[in-house]
């Protein structure tokens, strides 16, 4: 799978310490996918890192490419979410 960042997530991630590694893996394997409540072409994938949840918005590009719009931890999910 191909991950392309929007120039917002590029300088979000950086900005939150976020890697490419740790996208790739939650959007792989997610704990939970949810579609976005404005944009159906958008879709969450939160997963979990370490002790917090990390969510990241995006959307499928043709086949095996995923463009993502942002990425962040998400404070509102508490540790025993899933």
């Amino acid at each position: 799978m191909r991950i392309k960042l929007t120039k917002h997530a590029s300088s979000k991630i950086a900005e939150r310490n976020i890697s490419l590694d740790t996208i790739r893996e939650v959007v792989t394997d997610p704990d939970q996918e949810e579609m976005d409540r404005f944009d159906d072409s958008l879709v969450h994938f939160i997963g979990r890192v370490e002790n917090r949840f990390l969510r990241v918005i995006g959307r499928w590009e043709g086949e095996g490419e995923f463009v993502v719009v942002s990425a962040f931890f998400d404070r509102r999910l508490k540790k025993g979410d899933k």
